[in-house]
């Protein structure tokens, strides 16, 4: 019974993934006077992908080939290991479900990411793939360091034992250290779901939008879905540590439908940021941002150090 929720976790994932890029899709353009596509229009374009065959550039290796499964198969594992529809009484998952499991996946995720773009010799792509790297760089530092308090505050690297204390009061806001770690963790968060000025703009002239430049039909829908999953999880391990009310519910599916209802809502806040915020170029995202929220997350290990 509980690989069955496990697996409908995973599906449900991806069948409402789309759905929310759709909305935010219909969102920036309603903010930008624009009439916009149907919030449906990311299903209609994974469709007409998926029926389109795969093609491979001579310059490419069997990386190339193999990039979209692993993707995939990486960001759905990465999902999967969040516990949203089983809890610490199911032994058998929830010792699966670790904060290193997550990032060494997510950190598979982004390696696999980078390789792509640089294995079709595309220029574009090489450039955009060596961004990518430098973002992962920044923000793979500052959610370790929060991460970190959350692990010493509580003892534990089991996901599903640290909602549970968070769930009861044991830890929490009341400790500040927390608090703040929430703070930074939460910019990763944005920049991990693609927003600007880190955006993974559907426009081609977008840099980082180079590393898929040679991908086309199947291999482009399979990597847009492993894309949409990794940025639902991101979204997803912030809710499970941070605001993990979602498994106060006992009823698991109920728990699932609650806990996508939250991912949508952060799917819109990051919208409104999106459309409103400033636009930075990247080394000025970099000063402004980057530096401003590692700045945050030591701040939080400080006050971890100091006792508060």
């Amino acid at each position: 019974m509980d690989f069955f929720y496990l697996l409908l976790q995973l599906v449900s994932a991806i069948v409402v993934a789309p759905l929310f890029d759709g909305i935010s899709r219909k969102l920036r353009a309603k903010f930008q006077s624009r009439v916009g596509p149907s919030i449906f229009q990311t299903y209609r374009d994974l469709f007409k992908l998926l029926k389109r065959g795969r093609t491979k550039s001579h310059s490419t290796s069997y990386i190339y080939q193999i990039s979209p499964y692993v993707l995939f198969a990486s960001a759905a594992a990465m999902f999967c290991v969040l516990p949203i529809a089983y809890g610490p009484s199911s032994v058998a998952l929830s010792r699966f479900s670790d904060i290193f499991i997550l990032l060494y996946l997510g950190a598979l995720f982004r390696f696999m990411f980078i390789v792509a773009g640089i294995d079709t010799a595309n220029p574009f792509a090489g450039i955009s793939a060596s961004r990518e790297g430098t973002l992962g760089f920044y923000t793979e530092e500052i959610a370790v360091i929060c991460l970190v308090v959350v692990m010493m505050g509580t003892g534990s690297t089991n996901l599903a034992y640290i909602t549970n204390l968070i769930q009861e009061g044991s830890y929490g806001y009341a400790f500040p250290s927390f608090s703040v770690a929430a703070t930074a963790f939460l910019w990763v968060m944005y920049v991990e779901t693609g927003r600007k000025p880190y955006d993974l703009a559907e426009a081609e002239q977008e840099l980082q939008e180079g590393v898929l430049g040679e991908y086309c039909g199947k291999d482009l829908a399979i990597i847009d879905i492993a894309i949409l999953l990794k940025q639902m999880t991101m979204l997803g391990f912030f809710l499970i540590i941070f605001v993990p009310w979602a498994g106060l519910v006992a009823n698991p599916i109920l728990s699932l439908i609650l806990f996508l209802a939250e991912i949508g809502f952060l799917y819109i806040m990051g919208v409104f940021i999106d459309n409103f915020g400033p636009r930075f170029t990247v080394n000025n995202g970099i000063k402004r941002t980057m530096l401003f929220a590692l700045a945050i997350s030591c701040t939080s290990l400080v006050l971890y150090i100091m006792g508060i």
